[in-house]
């Protein structure tokens, strides 16, 4: 089976799920599953990617604690206000991190390692993520829409443009096929989303005049995120992050722009729209 119908299969499966979840569930908790699902799953694959997790020492210790701790940082904020469940939940996850690297006596040579690759996952998938569900909580279930066009069409029209026209590399050393072409088209890409998507249908609301710079500022948000994994897993020696998704690869090869362009939006949303 050739990879782009993989790809079309497993978004096949995946998106009435996704839209069953933002459109058809009154409640908050569809959104707040997979945002558990993706956040934590996204998590356990950078820690198996950065310790690295192997037969010897799986790890599962680290795992499992990060697991709970992650998904109670998804979780949390959307049961209290974001201001007072993330606090203390961080302040935990340093303390619990440090207790159980610490628990692991065989690893101590590497326990420093371990505990910065412990706090990294739960700061870099499951704190992101988290924001998602806050979009459905506060009644904004269009928004979601517009963030997973943003960072969908960034994606898609980046690749076309990059096939097309790139010829200037945009960061060789740590995604050679990256074009400063395709990183415009991806900017075009968000600014459809937000301006086509959103100001002219979901949210008639939203003035051009802040669809514009938000599509901008999402997609430079979302392809920096690209660009984190891509470094991440060429520093630790790995084509994808995993294989759950057949054709896409893991969880964070899916949400890596996801997880960059999520927060931009929501504080777009909270603090101006």
């Amino acid at each position: 089976m050739g990879e782009t119908l993989k790809r079309l299969l497993t978004a096949a499966v995946l998106v009435p799920f996704v839209l069953l979840a933002i459109f058809l569930d009154p409640t908050s908790y569809g959104v707040l599953a997979l945002a558990v699902i993706f956040g934590v799953g996204a998590q356990d694959e950078f820690i198996r990617m950065a310790l690295p997790v192997s037969e010897e020492d799986p790890a599962i210790r680290i795992r499992v604690a990060s697991a709970l701790l992650g998904t109670a940082i998804v979780v949390l904020p959307s049961l209290y206000t974001p201001g007072v469940a993330l606090p203390p939940m961080l302040a935990l996850s340093v303390l619990a991190s440090g207790m159980v690297v610490l628990s692991r006596r065989a690893q101590l040579p590497n326990a420093g390692r371990h505990f910065t690759v412990t706090l990294g996952g739960l700061l870099y998938a499951p704190a992101l993520m988290s924001v998602l569900p806050l979009l459905k909580d506060s009644g904004r279930p269009e928004w979601l829409t517009v963030v997973l066009c943003m960072a969908f069409f960034s994606d898609t029209v980046a690749y076309f443009f990059g096939r097309a026209f790139g010829k200037h590399k945009l960061y060789p050393a740590v995604s050679p096929a990256k074009s400063w072409e395709g990183a415009f088209g991806g900017v075009l890409g968000s600014c459809l989303a937000t301006a086509g998507v959103g100001s002219m249908w979901l949210l008639p609301d939203l003035p051009l005049a802040h669809a514009i710079p938000l599509g901008i500022f999402g997609s430079i948000a979302g392809q920096t995120g690209d660009l984190v994994e891509s470094m991440l897993k060429r520093t630790f020696g790995v084509k994808d992050s995993g294989t759950i998704l057949p054709g896409h690869g893991g969880l964070l090869d899916r949400v890596d722009a996801l997880l960059f362009v999520a927060p931009v939006t929501y504080y777009y949303v909270t603090l101006i729209g």
